[in-house]
């Protein structure tokens, strides 16, 4: 089927895709690997939460050094990837034959799935027992699978436009605030402000992923899928072109203070502050600048991995990164399990309070902060994390292997 044969599917017809090829059935290596890659940033992010001495702030991480901050700001690539994957990932499931009713039941069961892992399994091994409820990356792609299990149902230009106009348009309504919606409060800080939600007086809900920015990188990802079949070198050609547009896009509108992210930078001269500054920008909700410079860095990777691997150029991602990201969810889960279980033992051991690792929210878990004196210096973050990886790597590979081996075990697809 060409391109433009595709592009008309989507506008006319209910009728499921037919394979672009055999392959297409098949997981894309140059995804496992580019996933993999944001897996192992992930752990690099979850390991500082629980064993840094130094507390990183989230409202303003511009005052760090450039080597805390660097360490935190690579891991905004995360998310962004996650998301925009997620939808890739549906757009080729559609090319390989499954029908918009397919792909819409699947996606909301995969979404509802999500959502409930979010509450319980992802918050037992991240926070401890049970407390105040925590919306984060899980829950925001759950409920973005929602609502793309909705737009599958529309043409691709529309799932395109409605897809650019959410992630680009979205940050018009900052100065929209909870407090001012009354009885809408609560619904707005789970679509768009982070916040703390509560019914009469109690704390029910910490929202730090609010979804509809989200979905609406989700919304592009599927949209983008319509080039990642095209050809190798038209492909690798046009994800080049669009990942050096959209940091070009993040440069003209963070140095002209214009519209797209509401914390605005600051010029200290040829210091680590004005970098810091300037590369500080809003991931709570996801702004428009902090899209442009993720996902364009994203897009670059993505097209150096997909290039290397159809020409044989880097066989050790395939057997290093891609590992980690054939089992992504299985990893999430088992990565938390264990840097979470390793802090309060080395908490425990080095004779500091390791009840604060497992307390509920709002009164303890890492979010609270490490008790005094507690942690370790970057290096030493750094050496833990790689400890980490290593640890995990042959546990996800037998878990990915036995995937593969199995595809009959319908659960699988689950974890």
């Amino acid at each position: 089927m060409s391109f433009s044969q595709q592009l008309a599917y989507h506008r006319t017809s209910s009728e499921p895709l037919q394979p672009v090829s055999q392959k297409g059935r098949r997981r894309v290596p140059s995804i496992d690997v580019l996933r993999g890659f944001v897996m192992v940033l992930i752990a690099l992010d979850h390991t500082r939460d629980f064993f840094s001495a130094q507390i990183i702030s989230v409202a303003d991480p511009s005052r760090l050094t450039l080597p805390y901050f660097f360490t935190r700001w690579i891991t905004h690539l995360c998310a962004p990837t996650f998301v925009f994957l997620s939808g890739l990932s549906v757009y080729l499931q559609a090319s390989s034959g499954k029908s918009r009713a397919e792909l819409s039941k699947l996606l909301l069961v995969r979404g509802c799935w999500l959502i409930i892992l979010q509450f319980t399994v992802v918050y037992f091994v991240l926070i401890g027992p049970p407390g105040v409820g925590i919306l984060q990356i899980i829950g925001a792609i759950g409920l973005s699978m929602l609502v793309l299990a909705v737009m599958v149902w529309l043409p691709l230009p529309s799932i395109t436009a409605i897809g650019i106009a959410v992630v680009a348009g979205h940050n018009v309504f900052d100065t929209v605030h909870a407090e001012h919606l009354g009885h809408w409060s609560a619904l707005w800080k789970i679509a768009h402000e982070r916040g703390f939600i509560s019914f009469h007086g109690r704390l029910l809900l910490s929202v730090v992923y609010p979804f509809a920015p989200w979905s609406g990188l989700m919304l592009l990802g599927y949209s983008f899928g319509q080039l990642w079949i095209l050809p190798l070198r038209d492909r690798t050609r046009m994800t080049a072109w669009l990942g050096f547009s959209s940091i070009a896009l993040f440069i003209v509108l963070r140095a002209l203070h214009s519209y797209g992210d509401p914390n605005t930078w600051i010029n200290y001269g040829p210091t680590e502050r004005t970098v810091t500054s300037f590369l500080n920008v809003e991931k709570y909700p996801p702004s428009l600048q902090y899209v442009a410079i993720t996902i364009g860095i994203v897009l670059l990777l993505l097209g150096w991995i997909d290039a290397s691997l159809s020409t044989g150029r880097a066989p050790w991602l395939r057997t290093t990164l891609e590992v980690y990201g054939r089992a992504p969810l299985a990893y999430y889960i088992a990565h938390l399990a264990l840097i979470h279980l390793l802090a309060i033992v080395t908490c425990a051991m080095t004779g500091h309070d390791w009840h604060r690792f497992a307390t509920p929210l709002p009164y303890g878990s890492f979010i609270a902060g490490p008790p005094k004196g507690y942690g370790f210096s970057l290096p030493g973050v750094y050496v833990i994390w790689v400890v980490i990886i290593l640890a995990l790597y042959l546990p996800v590979k037998w878990y990915a292997d036995y995937k593969r081996v199995h595809p009959e075990q319908w659960w699988l697809r689950y974890l």
